[in-house]
């Protein structure tokens, strides 16, 4: 009997969730993204980021640490056990069922849901080994159906650095496409066939965002360009084979704004994914993007903008929902900043973890006598936690009337 369960569990872990008809799905026509009563859906969205990929800055820590790293900074003060209880805590904590309905009260109708790689992988990440992704995804997935919110799956942290920026939680280079890599390449696509498997049938899933921001500036970039859409074309012919339904989201090179990399689309239901977040630097005319769009007649999809003046906020939704462009502002909450839709308040004394994380040391011995106390840290990690909820956060006004948002309507 204790045998027989064991394996309908396993099996029951197996099979996609969701119940979706072919025609329960969002599909795609010429430039708009279409609902499934055949209207066409005008993305409007926030994304869940930091969640499942934190990242060092929304705390106020020094950017040039990766996401894999924090368990040691961490554990270097609180010890390791602890520390490995602050993240499953984290995990559990930063984005819950409130945020999500907050999230459609606002009058928004979609999530991106950035996550890293290793939540999927038999690799040590946040202190563990536990694959909890399908846990994470599932339970998320689950609320935004309730909502009535549709969910744009997003890696934005994949095996062997797509992009050679800390935020992707990678190295120095995008070796993701180096001739050395093939091995990351194949774990990319069995996560991903494996994701796309277990949601096959989940018409809550809007569809899959392959990587986040692949191949930074600096690199040989002639060379890895030229790899980037073969890469797409095998990874998404790899996902068809179990997932004919969803909508496939590409990204460009160079913060997703380089779409001279791509040729004509090579799937019926491809959309084109950019990040903008100024107007001065090469690939960042909106002109650009639209053009793109009118000539293969395909779907556009801001899925990343904000962290600057209202203004421009306002001015990039307008240009967006006038152009059959789709928009996903960049994030719902971060720490001690207005440029986010939840403001989350320092704790007493975090100042000091951020102080000390922020310093190179010369020494072990320095470093050890700079530490904050355990107690302090302890505690401020702990209040850190219980400020993350939805509860004790503060709605920014900031970008509310730039993004045509009724913080009113969310009774907030």
């Amino acid at each position: 009997m204790y045998r027989s369960t064991i394996v309908l569990f396993a099996l029951l872990l197996s099979v996609p969730i969701g119940r979706g008809a072919q025609g329960d799905f969002v599909g795609v026509r010429g430039r708009d993204f279409i609902a499934p009563d055949g209207q066409v859906l005008k993305l409007r969205g926030v994304n869940l980021g930091f969640w499942l990929e934190p990242e060092a800055y929304p705390m106020g820590i020094k950017p040039d640490y990766r996401p894999s790293q924090f368990f040691d900074l961490f554990a270097n003060l609180v010890g390791p056990d602890e520390a490995r209880r602050f993240w499953k805590d984290y995990q559990d904590s930063f984005i819950t069922r409130d945020d999500i309905q907050y999230t459609k009260k606002l009058g928004l109708n979609s999530v991106r849901l950035p996550f890293n790689y290793r939540l999927f992988a038999d690799e040590y990440y946040l202190g563990s080994r536990q694959q909890r992704g399908f846990e994470l995804l599932d339970r998320a997935i689950a609320w935004c159906r309730e909502a009535g919110l549709y969910v744009v799956l997003d890696m934005h942290c994949a095996p062997g650095t797509q992009a050679g920026w800390s935020t992707d939680d990678g190295y120095l280079q995008p070796w993701l496409f180096a001739d050395n890599s093939e091995e990351s390449r194949r774990q990319m696509i069995d996560i991903w066939v494996s994701i796309a498997k277990h949601y096959a049938n989940e018409p809550t899933v809007l569809g899959y965002d392959l990587m986040g921001e692949p191949i930074h500036q600096y690199c040989d970039t002639a060379r890895f360009n030229a790899r980037l859409e073969p890469f797409y074309k095998r990874l998404v012919a790899a996902i068809r084979e179990v997932d004919p339904q969803h909508i496939i989201f590409l990204e460009g090179a160079f913060w997703a704004r380089n779409f001279d990399v791509f040729g004509p689309p090579f799937d019926p239901k491809l959309a084109y994914t950019t990040h903008l977040y100024n107007s001065t630097d090469q690939y960042t005319s909106f002109e650009y993007y639209l053009a793109f769009g009118k000539k293969y007649n395909v779907p556009v999809w801001l899925g990343e903008f904000g962290e600057t003046e209202a203004v421009w906020v306002g001015q990039m939704r307008r240009a967006c929902e006038d152009n059959h462009i789709g928009w996903c502002l960049w994030s719902i909450k971060k720490m001690d900043d207005n440029h986010t839709l939840l403001q989350i308040t320092p704790p007493e004394d975090f100042a000091k973890i951020q102080k000390f994380l922020d310093v190179s040391f010369s020494s072990l011995e320095d470093k050890v006598k700079a530490a904050p106390a355990y107690a302090v840290v302890s505690a401020a990690l702990k209040q850190y936690l219980a400020n993350c909820h939805f509860q004790q956060c503060t709605p920014s006004k900031y970008y509310l009337e730039a993004l045509g948002l009724n913080d009113a309507a969310a009774g907030r």
